[in-house]
């Protein structure tokens, strides 16, 4: 099965499988909606949802055509791993077709393990989506709060990996932050 791999952690990268090309991604919409719905892979978004979360100054109308041209986007980059699941009210990324950083990350922090946790902190490339802006306020609000979230998981992850190095008496720490 062809899985697409999303990075969000740091600048937003995609590619088919762990050693396949990047995609490009032109449009920064496209971009927003698939970070968005990635970051909660099985996870059903209403389109209502999405065209006030990246189209708020819009006609309803010219809204959801935008949402319906963004998903041809989406179909594009999935391309042959077709990891959207789309009906006519909801919209979701599908969790067995698509590989997220974060998702990953999230896990890998809640293990816990000293193993486990330095494979957190190496996947940690930085805030999630960084330097990437849409003029959305609402979408703006939803990164802000993500960013903040995953910060302090990222951390917590540090001061656990820290604590453990410590209780084993471990002389190099191994940081990468």
């Amino acid at each position: 099965m062809i899985r697409l791999v999303v990075c969000l952690l740091g600048d937003l990268q995609v590619g088919h499988g762990a050693s396949g090309p990047a995609v490009p991604i032109p449009a920064r919409k496209v971009r927003a909606l698939l970070a968005y719905l990635a970051l909660r892979p099985g996870r059903r978004h209403s389109r209502d949802r999405l065209t006030a979360l990246l189209w708020p100054d819009v006609a309803d109308t010219q809204a959801r055509q935008s949402v319906r041209q963004a998903l041809v986007g989406l179909r594009r980059v999935f391309g042959k791993a077709d990891g959207l699941v789309v009906d006519s009210d909801t919209v979701a990324v599908d969790p067995l077709r698509v590989d997220v950083d974060v998702t990953r990350f999230e896990h890998l922090v809640a293990d816990g393990s000293r193993p486990r946790l330095e494979q957190a902190v190496a996947l940690y490339r930085g805030d999630l989506l960084e330097g990437f802006e849409v003029k959305a306020p609402a979408f703006e609000d939803w990164l802000l709060t993500e960013r903040e979230r995953l910060r302090e998981l990222a951390r917590k992850a540090l001061a656990k990996l820290l604590a453990h190095q410590t209780r084993m008496g471990s002389s190099e720490v191994t940081l990468h932050t």
